[in-house]
């Protein structure tokens, strides 16, 4: 009977070792999954952190730029107060100090470094909110549009300038501008009997300034899209960082 009970024995001692290697096999796979989810956390945190600084940084940007372009239309509206039969300014100066920002153009240069290491790694996933992810994956078209209309700005003050170089002193128009903000150098007036104030008397200087209005008049409306997706991505990202 003794004999009989042995292969028993050897089959329960055998099922127990098994068991014993399976229990063991089990509990090293959910520490190295305990391990690798505390590393992926880790991770995400560093990236959450570091996307925070960035849309910080291109929220306050942005918000400046959309400042100044704001009082560049202020002052381009004030030189149609006087082209044509209206009243001219009563000197160059203050003409050419207003002639200064209408070619001006406010170019925004975000930091995107570390939003397209993620996406250029393909590791935008260790980010585990999904409408996070996706709101910054909206980021680069909203960026790439704001782009596009800095260049349909750029392109009516490029006809500004060319104008002022045909028909006007650039020269005079620098002059007013170095002397008003005290720059190292300062530009002296224009050798030649001219007077910049004259371009107020052609058509082409009165349209090619209303379009370059109705052109920064656009890229504010992209700045607005730009600061409210910040806003919304920036909202998220506070919610995902642990403190």
């Amino acid at each position: 009977m003794a004999d009989n009970n042995k292969p028993v024995k050897y089959m329960r001692y055998a099922i127990g070792e098994i068991i014993l290697v399976v229990i063991g096999i089990l509990i090293a796979l959910q520490i190295n999954t305990w391990n690798q989810q505390r590393i992926q956390n880790k991770e995400e945190q560093s990236a959450l952190i570091n996307l925070k600084q960035d849309f910080e940084y291109n929220y306050k940007t942005l918000d400046s730029i959309l400042a100044e372009t704001k009082i560049n239309i202020e002052t381009q509206f004030l030189i149609l107060n006087h082209t044509g039969n209206k009243p001219k300014p009563k000197t160059e100066f203050e003409f050419n100090t207003s002639l200064n920002l209408l070619t001006d153009v406010n170019e925004f240069f975000p930091r995107n470094g570390y939003l397209d290491d993620l996406v250029n790694s393909g590791s935008l996933g260790i980010i585990k909110n999904q409408k996070l992810r996706n709101k910054l994956s909206s980021w680069n078209p909203v960026f790439e549009y704001i782009k596009a209309r800095e260049i349909r700005v750029q392109i009516s003050t490029d006809k500004v300038s060319i104008m002022i170089i045909k028909r006007g002193s650039w020269l005079n128009a620098d002059a007013a501008s170095t002397e008003e903000t005290v720059k190292n150098n300062v530009f002296p007036k224009s050798g030649f009997d001219i007077d910049n104030r004259n371009l107020l008397n052609e058509l082409e200087f009165e349209n090619n300034t209303e379009n370059t209005i109705y052109q920064n008049d656009n890229l504010i409306e992209s700045h607005k899209k730009g600061l409210k997706l910040i806003a919304q991505i920036l909202e998220l990202l506070e919610q995902e960082i642990k403190q």
